[in-house]
């Protein structure tokens, strides 16, 4: 069985990065995969292209992933891949080129990483719906499977994300010692509560010496926040590694803006390596983390759950084994591997 995913994996962002550990997980079941890559889209944005620093270009291509670059005019050229079964997880240049896609009669997956359709959807509305959508939670599926239905596509499949956990380091905590939250997201206002300071201030003010640190900050953020308080550490995205972040972290916090969470990727990574979480109650976030982390159903929750936390040491330690056991049960490659078989097979 052969399979085509559009786009390049990198480590920044949810979407790209599971596309990384999507097809390592493929390969691993036997499934032959190809990374299409555009050499220039209609949109005006340059594509992504596999470059030496890319540290999944060297992994992928170990495990034996293809990498083909197409121009989107001469699509017809690229051998295999009319008829194909083509993978496109929340890829923007895949959706900008779907026509030319469907020209060729490929079989199309679309994984949405959002719970609200993006504008390049619309794409559907004059071109042939999907052959399959994949979603990665419950919530996702419930805000969109009428969209899509109502578009044509009759094929969905619930499959959880892919996804490697990361070493498990819990940093040691003592008390009354500075205690670091971390924020790790896009920098996307939708991720990042305008709020953040307020509500870490209100945690110092609860008698804990709060430190923050945000990775994937921007000069829109400090628009969209404030300036950061001298207590806080901001930093571009992509400058620390997950893995690096985390283990700077006694703590994560991930307060959205506006629209819901899917299947956070962030949330996997934290339980994995051993950092507690205190999320938002909405969206894909209680179907992730279930019972092993804090979930705040206002902005005035999260003080208290951060305070607790770091004053609560047997909370605290209960929690994390909890997290990485949670991790590991919901991110079953077994599993996941025999889901996506599934629906290639149906095709």
């Amino acid at each position: 069985m052969k399979v085509w995913m559009l786009g390049v994996p990198s480590t920044f962002g949810g979407g790209d990065t599971e596309r990384g550990h999507t097809a390592l997980l493929w390969r691993r079941a036997g499934i032959e995969v190809t990374c299409l890559y555009f050499t220039s889209c209609s949109c005006g944005t340059t594509p992504k292209v596999p470059e030496k620093s890319n540290p999944w270009i060297g992994r992928l291509r170990e495990a034996g992933v293809e990498f083909v670059a197409a121009d989107p005019e001469r699509l017809y050229e690229v051998d295999g891949l009319e008829g194909s079964i083509v993978s496109v997880i929340c890829h923007p240049h895949g959706l900008h080129n779907w026509e030319k896609l469907c020209a060729l009669k490929c079989k199309l997956v679309w994984s949405p990483c959002m719970t609200v359709p993006s504008l390049s959807e619309s794409v559907f509305t004059r071109a042939p719906a999907p052959k399959a959508v994949h979603f990665q939670s419950r919530y996702q599926a419930n805000q969109l499977v009428g969209e899509y239905r109502a578009i044509g596509c009759r094929e969905f499949r619930l499959i959880r994300g892919a996804f490697e956990p990361l070493p498990f380091n819990p940093r040691p905590y003592r008390p009354g010692a500075p205690f670091v939250v971390g924020r790790l997201a896009r920098p996307a206002r939708t991720k990042w509560s305008p709020y953040i300071w307020d509500m870490l201030a209100a945690a110092r003010r609860g008698g804990v010496d709060v430190r923050a640190l945000c990775q994937g900050w921007s000069d829109k953020l400090t628009e969209h926040c404030g300036p950061p308080p001298d207590w806080a550490e901001v930093l571009p995205p992509d400058t620390l590694s997950a893995e690096e972040f985390l283990g700077r972290c006694h703590a994560m916090i991930c307060p959205n803006w506006g629209i819901s969470e899917n299947w956070p990727r962030v949330g996997l990574e934290a339980m994995s390596a051993g950092v507690p979480l205190v999320v938002d109650g909405s969206g894909g976030w209680p179907e992730m983390v279930g019972d092993v982390a804090v979930t705040c159903q206002t902005m005035g929750e999260y003080p208290p759950a951060i305070v607790k936390l770091a004053t609560d040491d047997g909370f605290r330690q209960t929690t994390i084994p909890k997290g990485r056991e949670r991790a590991l049960k919901i991110s079953s490659p077994e599993v996941i591997s025999r889901q996506w078989t599934d629906l290639f097979e149906s095709l």
